[in-house]
């Protein structure tokens, strides 16, 4: 086999050992490589070479838990405490607890229950951290966990007593009297002077009984009056946090959950294949699109930045529910638990696999694997005999994103590829599926040994062959999860960037087909994705999103250049088709009306901004259209701009949102695009969209 340019995919760690393997394939074998028919046979193809079992799948500098570095790091943030320099005992403490033991087996094994203490005391100082910075909410969360994990007996009174304050300072009084008595119970066991023992039982019998005094003039505010210390949910508070974040279950499409009634999905075959279609008319800022990832993946510079399984911002870190590994991190004990099989299934894989710098893509892979047990993968083999049937959508038989049927369906392409794409992939796989066979995934007995003249078992080359099928279909089937960030106090989104945090695949949102003006924005609320019109889509018209080259930024032949290396098709969008250009050469002078014929004409009818004429006949139909309309929309849309541009600097990006989208719908009634004014409108869309969802400030 000839060496030639490798894909950008295969980075250095890979590229001398697949060097190698390319080298010690004869020409001949690889024209029976390129003859085999399943991806099964071509990973097995791959590791019949010793070659390919040389790469090591072991780290120098495994990212473990470190007691004795938790204890420098805990004692150092002891002094940060003591000096007052809370911010920077909190970071301290926080790195501590990642390093610290995890294990919540108390058994007769010293060192182990001394791990996990350590641990508690540590939580337990965070939280105290907490308490000083008015984070209240994080530092019960700590307390709750030093707590569960062993934290000691004598100290347990000052524990209770800062949970009670906690509570307090959240209004939750109740709650906080029983954390107070719990403190008074607790101080039999602390070991301190008998005279400070009586000054914190006076103290907090003090705070009882101004509890309770406050308690009862309570009750004696009339009924009818605000309680302005009444405790309100989220909902209540901010209603517009929610708005726009869910479909209702009437207006879902029955077949398509993940889409309104607006949206339905088609399949014309060919090139065009499944794509969505307005059912309705759609107007601008309408959510079409409500949908989680079939499985998602933080990049490795976020893996402690990030939530892991929620991929939030972590402020407070929690560690993972495994008691060995450092490497991730959790916004919440919710998030872990929640997280806690999974991690346990990868938790060996991650530390080479980020040593690798493998692309997401390879992260996702595995992840649609482990993140089911290796016996539920087993049962999808008899799915696979007829998974057409996955395509038979109905009401009945819906599609699911988190089927993994459904996963597996979306396209790959593989008819397409040359044989030295494949052996790419399959190269990629079958280190993939060395590194899984490493772990704790697959059971003893059905794992060969990691040599050339092994034969893999039925149960590992179904695993193999999953494997190499998700590299394929993650090429073209897989989305960037962003997070908007913005300079710490900065009001305005002027300096906002949007930055790509994680991948994900969107099932739903997948088989929405491209057009260098596209007709939606997407946004995420955590891994959540939501997708909004962005401007009027008539009922039969195409819903198309944008796969990264877009027409006001990125000049035709590079767009079609990126889509052809990309994807592997040629735009035909209307802004190609129309040859469209840039949005900083569109003509400001020149206003573009419809024909008012309508469709049956769909002439377009160019006029100077300084026309002193209101009737202009098209040289298409004959007739005349009268652009008053037009232009006093246009006069009214000058308004709402200055009300959208006011509402942005002032950082009130939810009300900017409003007047922006209401410009697009007065446009697009009588003006046809491009227009410059519209496409900058778009542009202010898309950024207050974006602060709805995943915002950060650093």
């Amino acid at each position: 086999m000839s060496e030639r340019e490798l894909e950008p995919e295969i980075g250095g760690f890979f590229r001398s050992n697949l060097l190698a393997v390319q080298k010690a394939i004869r020409q001949q074998d690889f024209r029976k490589f390129a003859a085999l028919e399943s991806n099964a046979e071509r990973v097995a193809f791959v590791l019949s070479y010793p070659e390919a079992h040389q790469l090591s799948l072991d780290v120098e500098r495994p990212m473990i838990k470190d007691s004795s570095g938790a204890i420098r790091l805990k004692e150092t943030g002891n002094k940060l405490f003591g000096c007052g320099e809370f911010a920077k005992a909190l970071e301290t403490y926080s790195n501590a607890v990642l390093l610290a033991s995890l294990t919540v087996i108390i058994s007769i094994d010293r060192e182990r229950r001394c791990k996990c203490l350590e641990l508690s005391v540590i939580l337990a100082n965070r939280s105290a951290t907490l308490y000083h910075l008015e984070l209240h909410e994080h530092a019960l969360e700590d307390i709750e966990e030093a707590s569960r994990l062993g934290y000691p007996k004598n100290l347990f009174y000052k524990l209770e007593e800062r949970r009670a304050r906690c509570l307090l300072a959240l209004k939750r009084h109740d709650e906080a009297v029983e954390a107070f008595r719990r403190a008074l119970r607790t101080l039999d066991d602390a070991r301190i002077p008998l005279e400070r023992k009586q000054k914190f039982e006076m103290d907090i019998r003090m705070m009882l009984a101004v509890i309770d005094k406050g308690k009862r003039l309570n009750e004696t505010v009339p009924k009818n009056l605000p309680r302005v210390n009444g405790k309100q949910s989220l909902s209540s508070q901010r209603p517009e946090e929610n708005r726009g974040k869910f479909i209702p279950e009437k207006q879902r499409n029955p077949r398509y959950p993940a889409c309104s009634n607006a949206v339905e999905i088609k399949n014309s075959g060919g090139d065009v294949g499944r794509h969505a279609v307005a059912t309705r008319k759609i107007t601008p800022g309408e959510v079409l699109i409500v949908e989680r990832p079939h499985c998602a993946f933080l990049l490795a510079e976020n893996k402690l930045t990030h939530c892991n399984l929620c991929f939030t911002r972590i402020f407070v870190p929690i560690p993972a529910a495994c008691h060995t590994c450092s490497c991730v991190a959790y916004c919440s004990r919710r998030c872990r638990d929640a997280d806690a099989q999974v991690h346990l299934r990868e938790c060996k894989l991650l530390p080479i696999l980020w040593h690798s710098k493998a692309s997401v893509t390879c992260f996702l892979a595995l992840r649609a694997i482990t993140q089911k047990s290796f016996e539920e993968i087993m049962k999808l083999k008899d799915q696979f005999v007829d998974s057409g049937s996955a395509l038979n959508i109905s009401a009945k038989n819906p599609y699911r994103g988190d089927d993994y049927m459904t996963f597996y369906n979306l396209v790959t392409h593989e008819d397409k590829r040359l044989p030295e794409d494949i052996f790419h992939r399959a190269y990629m796989a079958a280190w993939l599926f060395r590194l899984l066979r490493t772990g704790e995934y697959l059971p003893e007995s059905v794992k060969t040994a990691d040599t050339a003249d092994s034969r893999l078992s039925d149960e590992e080359l179904f695993i193999a062959e999953l494997l190499l099928h998700n590299l394929q279909l993650l090429q073209f089937n897989s989305h960037e999860i962003s997070e908007l960030v913005r300079p710490k106090g900065e009001k305005t989104l002027a300096k906002a960037k949007s930055i790509f945090i994680a991948g994900g695949v969107y099932p739903t949102v997948a088989m929405l087909n491209h057009s260098c003006n596209p007709g939606v924005i997407r946004y995420f609320i955590g891994t959540t994705i939501v997708v909004r019109a962005v401007r009027t889509i008539r009922a039969g018209e195409e819903i198309s999103e944008n796969y990264g080259p877009i027409f006001t930024t990125t000049p035709e032949n590079e767009r079609k250049r990126k889509l052809r290396v990309q994807y592997w098709f040629d735009c035909n969008c209307e802004a190609c088709l129309g040859h469209w250009p840039l949005l900083e050469e569109l003509d400001p002078t020149i206003l573009r009306f419809k024909c008012e014929t309508g469709l049956s004409c769909g002439n377009v009818l160019l006029v100077k901004s300084d026309t002193n004429e209101f009737m202009i006949g098209c040289a298409k139909c004959g007739k005349s259209t009268n652009i008053l309309k037009g232009l006093k929309a246009l006069q009214d849309t000058d308004a709402l701009f200055k009300i959208a541009s006011t509402n942005l600097q002032e950082g009130q990006n939810e009300l900017a949102l409003r007047p922006y989208l209401e410009i697009l719908k007065l446009l697009d009634e009588t003006l046809a695009l491009p227009i410059r004014d519209y496409h900058l409108c778009q542009q202010g869309v898309r950024l207050c969209a974006l602060a709805l969802g995943n915002t950060a400030r650093i």
